[in-house]
């Protein structure tokens, strides 16, 4: 039946009731029937006793020894009289005299007194008759009793019969019955109040467990699994106590534990500066929010888990800082791309139309001269580019830059002392550097309004010894002594909130691939210096 209860197919409500009154079941059929096999011998032992000490009473009575001395069975009725008085008193089924020769001298049935006892304990009678005291189970002349035999002496110490005193057996098993039916009233509550509390508790777990049946609970623990581990981000959950939880392989690649799963360790063991075990006290969300971890640099994500209104844990996400500024710096390269050919639109929109008021005026020398003008100034900046730069990506970012900077009325200048070969293991950092510093540059100019002189940057490249060397120096307003210091640390800014990596990101990317990021002194303006090694770096 546990087996059938048990196979797949039965709520996991039926088979946990079936369990739990089975198991009841089993505990009490080990009380009841000890218990009840104890209760039967423990009344047969004690009524055999309480024979026992009635026949020894009895024995002792005088009226008992005179009539076995007068050797006359009851003739005057006096003893039959006393013995069944107390006999009913006692509660015995049949209290006997009887002499040496066994002739009865009492009886419940006055009929029978003077003729010998009859039954199947002959044997017994006799040991008796030796000065024995016995107590056994036989049928008699009144049924199947149990029975206790005692010797009577005279006051000269001399045997004059014995005294058999009896209760029936079946009068026995009535007082059993009696109490094995208010045994079974308690044991039948038991089962009730079992079978309740069975009912109630698997409902109970059948709500903690969101009335889900444990294959769904292992689908779903697999499928949580497979996600978390196909997830590009980190993921660490914690429970109240700040124990480690949960932990997908992303997470362990990416704090570079030493151990294969951290479950079971303290978060601050593997997260010395994590905010995990604040969130759970105060049940604030914390979003995006840099932290560095060993030699990563991380943006993390962590929000309390909530039950039933009560926190019970936190989970923290977070992604690779160098991975997400990576993506940002491409984003933003593709609307700075965006920029400068709206910027070259622009220009040009312009010049066709002063073009069209030139062709209309017939002013055709001018139109002439206007058209060289424009493809020489072109023409240069390309050749000047090809011959030095030898990078198509950063030929592109540099043109898109100039153009930029017209249309911001800046004059953007590009110096290349010497050619810049390839340079594709860095080019990643170059545009970043590039991109950052120039566009710093850009709103550094914009933010005064009461410059009296053009705004300028300067960009000088040179190759050379092993190395190339790129700086970018504007005039603009420059970086706060204050800031000087710390300006290559993340959030460091004078542009409000959520800036301030860009740089940090190049200098800690250009130190990766054993190359350096400089703030070089300036009288005015800001001077930046990237150096790499040439023949490759990490980026």
């Amino acid at each position: 039946m546990l087996a059938s209860v048990l196979k797949k197919g039965v709520k996991l409500r039926t088979k946990m009731n079936v369990l739990v009154v089975m198991t009841i079941l089993f505990a009490l059929l080990l009380v009841i029937a000890p218990v009840t096999w104890m209760f039967i011998h423990v009344k047969f032992a004690e009524i055999g006793n309480q024979a026992l000490m009635l026949a020894r009473s009895v024995s002792e009575l005088p009226e008992v020894k005179a009539e076995l001395v007068s050797a006359r069975p009851d003739a005057d009725g006096h003893l039959q009289a006393v013995i069944e008085k107390i006999r009913k008193k006692s509660g015995a089924e049949f209290i006997v005299v009887t002499d040496m020769r066994l002739i009865r001298y009492t009886h419940t049935n006055p009929a029978k007194i003077g003729n010998p006892l009859s039954g199947d304990d002959e044997d017994l009678n006799r040991e008796v008759l030796q000065g024995h005291e016995i107590t056994t189970t036989s049928t008699g002349s009144l049924g199947y009793s149990v029975r206790s035999k005692t010797p009577v002496y005279d006051e000269a110490g001399r045997q004059i019969g014995l005294v058999s005193v009896g209760f029936l057996v079946e009068t026995i098993w009535n007082h059993i019955y009696d109490f094995l039916i208010w045994f079974a009233v308690i044991g039948l509550f038991a089962f009730l109040f079992g079978i309740g509390g069975s009912y109630l508790l698997s409902g109970h777990i059948k709500k903690q467990i969101l009335n889900m049946e444990p294959e769904e609970i292992a689908f779903l623990a697999n499928e949580q699994a497979a996600i978390l581990n196909s997830t590009r981000e980190g993921i660490l959950a914690v429970n109240r106590d700040g124990i480690i939880i949960t932990c997908n392989k992303e997470a362990l690649k990416m704090l570079e534990l030493a151990c294969e799963n951290p479950r079971g360790m303290n978060v601050r063991e593997v997260l010395g500066a994590t905010r995990l075990p604040e969130i759970i006290a105060d049940g604030i969300v914390h979003r995006d929010e840099p932290m560095i971890v060993g030699q990563t640099m991380i943006v993390m994500n962590c929000l309390p888990l909530s039950m039933n209104g009560k926190t019970i844990g936190a989970v923290a996400t977070f992604r690779d800082k160098l991975e997400l500024s990576r993506i940002d710096e491409r984003l933003l390269d593709i609307g700075q791309y965006i920029d400068s050919i709206r910027s070259q639109r622009h220009e040009f929109l312009n010049k066709l139309h002063l073009l069209s008021g030139l062709i209309q005026l017939k002013q055709y020398e001018m139109v002439h001269e206007l058209i060289e003008e424009i493809n020489e100034d072109q023409q240069e900046l390309l050749d000047f580019f090809l011959a030095k730069v030898h990078d198509p990506a950063i030929v592109g970012v540099l043109i898109g830059k100039i153009h930029r900077a017209r249309e911001l009325g800046i004059a953007l200048r590009v110096e290349a002392k010497t050619a810049i070969p390839e340079v594709e293991d860095a080019r990643e950092l170059i545009l970043t550097f590039l991109g950052n510093t120039i566009e710093n540059a850009f709103e550094s100019i914009g933010q005064e309004t009461d410059r009296t002189e053009m705004g300028q940057i300067e960009v000088y490249m040179q190759a050379g010894d092993g190395q190339l060397m790129i700086t970018v120096h504007d005039n603009g307003s420059g970086v706060p002594h204050e800031l000087q210091n710390n300006i290559f640390r993340d959030g460091v800014t004078t542009k409000g909130t959520g800036r301030g990596f860009g740089l940090a990101l190049v200098e800690r990317l250009a130190r990766l691939g054993g190359g350096q990021l400089e703030l070089l002194d300036s009288a005015y303006g800001a001077s930046f210096r990237l150096t790499l090694p040439l023949g490759g770096g990490e980026t």
